[in-house]
């Protein structure tokens, strides 16, 4: 981006000279990745049966894993089962 090399400057440094704050990174983020996910709701892909899959056994120990869902869930404040309703409600 407005070819900066990385061993020159910061992120913050590069971040002021284009005049992109923080906040409107993570906002642009968190929209993207809502658009994605509302994406694979409403279509029959690959991608949908994987997110939707459940592996059988047993899982390791220790911390829990964080999960793309659980991700969605966190940044929206709502239960999964209320965002794909919204998925599939959406307005064209």
């Amino acid at each position: 981006m407005a070819r900066i090399s990385w061993k020159e400057k910061k992120n913050k440094e590069v971040r002021e000279e284009i005049g992109l704050k923080h906040t409107e990174l993570l906002k642009t983020i968190k929209t993207r990745q809502h658009a994605y996910y509302g994406h694979i709701r409403r279509h029959q892909s690959l991608q949908k049966t994987i997110m939707e899959g459940k592996i059988n056994g047993k899982r390791q120990r220790g911390r829990k894993r964080k999960s793309w869902l659980g991700n969605i869930e966190e940044t929206t404040t709502r239960r999964i089962i209320e965002c794909c309703e919204f998925a599939l409600n959406r307005a064209p």
